[in-house]
């Protein structure tokens, strides 16, 4: 049983508990907790990321899907929610979507558009002990460019520097071309595909074209998964 696993069980069991500690790492709640029956699903993805870890520097890791509405903010939302709970550890969560910000983050000059344009601005970002949610912003930038620039290295470096782990929600691969740039300098890419979603051939070819740029393609995430036949016989297959 993985550690993760076991560190849910110390609590007596009882998933409301997590929950609560899972809803206590941060006011903001973009996204509702997962469904109980989900939470060993996100605590083996957890456990699967922290395995990637090597002690000598935060992790950044992106999350994308093929298109949009699969759920990859609510994943990766709660990928970092759940980090921040199990490694009781500074976690920061990136809004990185430039086509579709969240719309509830502020959008003051501490934003994740402006860091590009001037990462020095790191310096003044309230930092949270716990979950550090960076907003998207809604400044005239070209993402490509300053991705592609030396601003978007340092950027990673401070987040590197001050986070166990940095989550990444980025755009839609199929829909933009940031997501290779935004990848390309990270520690790796989640895909989150929606189960009944796109052909898987539309999927690899958009996956070929983030492979391009040299992006480490770490695993996907099956997300809303539909069960033809009752769940109890899945269990006996």
């Amino acid at each position: 049983m993985s550690k993760i696993l076991r560190a849910m069980r110390k609590d007596a069991g009882a998933v409301s508990d997590l929950g609560a500690r899972l809803q206590s790492v941060d006011t903001v709640r973009l996204f509702p907790l997962p469904h109980p029956t989900q939470m060993p699903e996100f605590a083996q993805l957890v456990n699967s990321l922290i395995g990637l870890h090597d002690g000598r520097g935060g992790l950044i890791i992106v999350f994308s899907s093929a298109s949009h509405g699969e759920g990859t903010s609510f994943v990766s939302y709660n990928v970092a929610r759940q980090l921040t709970v199990m490694l009781d550890r500074k976690i920061a969560w990136v809004d990185a979507n430039f086509v579709s910000p969240q719309p509830r983050l502020e959008h003051e000059n501490l934003n994740f558009r402006n860091l590009l344009r001037d990462p020095d601005l790191w310096r003044d970002f309230p930092v949270a002990d716990t979950l550090t949610l960076i907003p998207n912003g809604s400044q005239a930038i070209k993402p490509t460019d300053l991705l592609r620039s030396v601003n978007y290295v340092h950027l990673l470096e401070a987040f590197s520097q001050e986070f166990s782990f940095t989550i990444i929600d980025a755009p839609p691969f199929l829909a933009s071309v940031d997501v290779g740039h935004l990848a390309a300098r990270a520690s790796g890419l989640v895909v989150v595909v929606e189960s009944r979603g796109l052909k898987h051939e539309i999927i690899r070819d958009g996956l070929e074209r983030v492979k391009a740029l040299d992006v480490n393609v770490i695993g996907a995430v099956l997300n809303r998964r539909v069960y033809d036949i009752p769940r109890a016989i899945y269990k006996r297959l």
